[in-house]
């Protein structure tokens, strides 16, 4: 996950969910309801799906983990907890965060110079 570089694809749902998951833990319903607040498309084939492959990816990484949740009444779930190695990514995707809103401002303000013209 080092290597991949921040857009808006994929690596910016992993940021969206490891901050969802270290604000509170949750199971992949949960998680993609929250995730609605950011108003953000999840790509491929079904929503739940390609969720769960980013989240799979994320414990493959070491990011989460995941237990499973008998206690409910209902089905079985699959509950995700960050690891300290996810906050400290977090933590880390920080800068690059930062670098890459003081572009879109950047942009935005020259796209707002061209309306003027």
């Amino acid at each position: 996950m080092r290597g991949r570089r921040m857009g808006m694809g994929r690596s910016w749902i992993e940021l969206y969910l490891l901050l969802l998951i270290a604000e509170k833990p949750g199971h992949g319903y949960e998680l993609s309801s929250r995730i609605n607040d950011f108003e953000i498309p999840i790509f491929g084939v079904g929503q739940m799906g390609s969720l769960y492959r980013v989240l799979g990816s994320l414990e493959e990484t070491g990011l989460i983990t995941s237990e499973w949740d008998t206690e409910d009444t209902g089905p079985a779930r699959k509950n995700y907890k960050i690891t300290e190695a996810g906050l400290e990514y977090l933590k880390s995707a920080e800068v690059r965060i930062r670098r890459f809103k003081d572009n879109i401002d950047k942009f935005l303000e020259r796209l707002e110079d061209l309306k003027k013209a």
